[in-house]
């Protein structure tokens, strides 16, 4: 059974699509929460849009939409609660944000891939959207025809064995891993995940045969944590606040966390390059992108102000309620930044190959 696969949008997917967009143009309804402060309603006339993206001289001057392609709840959507509440603070208008669940995320892309470029219909951007690019085959969008404004904030992965696991560091859990593969257990989302590409990077460089063991699937991360907690499977990966209370009770081991630094919630957890695989750094993040031939002014109006929540202290202490912390990058270095890690999707999935 292939691990990661490509696949072909259905004509069905592509139509609901162009359902979602043609929807918000005229009216259709998204799950829209205001992220706090007050300013001008969202609703406004075309022509002052178009005319306050031109001029420049007082963008913005009504409320924002900040599209996340995703249910409520889950943690891009807390970590963009977060910076869309700062944001609203650094620009003096609300920024609201409309979840638009469903189809992959690709019907909420695409509905501000095709919004009007006037800096009043933003994208919650993250690493799931550019690991589409490696599993998908025919997207009805390209990765680099947007305008990439900013990353605000990264999030590490958290590696945990149930609690009365016989393993106790990261290196244990590989060494068994490698020595007898078939009976090694892990939680699987689907293969569409950054949780799952954080895993498969991890036995890639790891040296793990991933085709000789025993991927478990579940339907979010949420039953894969309960599901290591509850000794049914060896091992697992997710976002580090899914583990910050089962952590605490003792029914789970965090081994290691991804990125550049440790957690200040887990600042007894080392990081995967300090224990020697600074290859397996996968996290997920949040930004802003928008639609292609945004305005310069709004893109500089935009990343200034995404600069600044980064630098509030207010917002740090938010994103690590969510295990997130601040990581500044501007649009070029933005852009850079999501390009490489789309190809390194790509190359990881085709790496990796089947498994059983």
């Amino acid at each position: 059974m292939a691990l990661l696969k490509s696949s072909r949008l259905t004509p069905a997917l592509v139509a609901a699509a162009a359902l979602v967009v043609t929807a918000a143009g005229c009216g259709g309804k998204a799950t829209e929460t205001p992220a706090g402060g007050s300013g001008p309603a969202a609703a406004g006339s075309s022509a002052q849009a178009s005319g306050s993206a031109k001029k420049g001289s007082d963008y913005p001057n009504k409320a924002i939409e900040f599209v996340v392609p995703l249910p409520a709840g889950g943690g891009t959507d807390v970590a963009a609660r977060v910076i869309a509440k700062a944001l609203s603070k650094e620009l003096g208008v609300p920024v609201n944000v409309v979840n638009k669940p469903g189809g992959n995320q690709i019907p909420g892309v695409m509905s501000v891939l095709m919004a009007k470029p006037d800096g009043y219909t933003l994208l919650a951007e993250g690493a799931a959207f550019s690991s589409l690019h490696a599993l998908v085959e025919d997207l009805p969008y390209k990765l680099e025809e947007r305008t990439f404004i900013a990353r605000i904030s990264v999030a590490p992965h958290a590696y945990f064995v149930n609690g009365k696991s016989p393993w106790n560091t990261l290196q244990e859990a590989i060494e068994a891993a490698k020595k007898d593969p078939a009976s090694f257990s892990w939680t699987y989302l689907g293969g569409n995940t950054t949780t799952d590409f954080s895993l498969l990077q991890l036995f890639d460089v790891a040296g793990i045969d991933v085709a000789k063991t025993k991927r478990v699937p579940f339907q979010g991360s949420g039953p894969g944590v309960q599901a290591v907690a509850g000794g049914h499977v060896q091992f697992g990966a997710a976002g580090a606040s899914a583990v910050f209370s089962l952590r605490k009770s003792g029914d789970l081991k965090v081994l290691a966390v991804t990125g550049a630094k440790r957690l200040p919630a887990l600042e007894d957890v080392a990081t995967t390059a300090e224990l020697g695989y600074p290859g397996a750094d996968m996290t997920w993040w949040v930004g802003i992108s928008g639609p292609k031939g945004l305005p310069q002014d709004v893109v500089d109006r935009l990343a200034a102000a995404a600069q600044k929540v980064a630098q509030d202290p207010e917002v740090a202490k938010e994103l690590e309620a969510v295990g997130a912390y601040p990581s500044y990058l501007g649009p070029e270095d933005t852009r850079n930044y999501v390009l490489k890690e789309a190809d390194m999707f790509k190359t990881l999935a085709a790496k990796v190959g089947t498994t059983k």
